[in-house]
């Protein structure tokens, strides 16, 4: 009894001795695009409270712009298809107030490249002025047309398919994650949900910015 105890005991003592050694494994670091970032590249930290990744997650940012400022990693003219990145190579996006400076056929093409270049199930995060706010028009640069909620719809291949315009519209297929708006004026967001709704939808100058997430499909 007194030997089974003993052998007992030590392999208990290895295992603990295991375990104690054993490392947990590395987390794989993360790809992210920041497209026309500019001077204002998101941090790992703006990632994290935007909710884009889990706090402590390995990442890397790479920020793409044409000119070649503070914050900016990869040059390359966002107009200009393909991007200069692999298929399927990227983890997740974030764009903030880029996708209003293409014009409609270069946002089909911009939506097939992210299709392209994101993993599966990977997702998008485009922040843009709404298309009823001055914000939309006041930057000369600013393409035509305006983005409102129903522009995401054109990619979603589903949608597209059901509406028979899959013939001119791309490959790209999204799903809508959420949508989020910024307000002109703070006082709307005292205001009952169904004030604030209608507000959005019948005047002008309510909303300043939409934030849209996209699941790729």
């Amino acid at each position: 009894m007194v030997i089974f105890k003993t052998i007992f005991m030590s392999l208990l003592n290895q295992k603990s001795k295991k375990k104690k050694n054993h490392k947990a494994p590395k987390r794989k670091k993360l790809l992210f695009l920041d497209l026309g970032c500019g001077e204002n590249k998101i941090s790992p930290e703006g990632l994290y409270q935007n909710a884009l990744i889990e706090e402590g997650t390995p990442v890397e940012i790479l920020g793409v712009d044409f000119h070649k400022v503070k914050g900016v990693d990869k040059i390359h003219d966002l107009t200009k298809f393909p991007y200069p990145f692999k298929k399927e190579s990227i983890d997740g996006i974030f764009s903030s107030h880029f996708i209003e400076h293409l014009d409609g056929p270069e946002r089909i093409k911009f939506f097939d490249e992210m299709y392209r270049i994101l993993k599966p199930g990977a997702k998008m995060r485009l922040i843009h002025p709404y298309y009823k706010s001055s914000r939309a028009i006041q930057d000369p640069t600013h393409k035509w047309p305006p983005i409102c909620e129903e522009s995401y719809q054109y990619w979603n291949k589903n949608w597209r398919t059901l509406n028979k315009l899959g013939h001119y519209l791309g490959n790209s297929n999204f799903e809508i994650v959420n949508m989020t708006y910024s307000f002109m004026d703070s006082t709307w967001l005292q205001k009952s949900s169904e004030t604030t709704t209608f507000a959005i939808r019948h005047y002008f100058n309510v909303v300043a910015d939409m934030m849209v997430d996209l699941k790729k499909i």
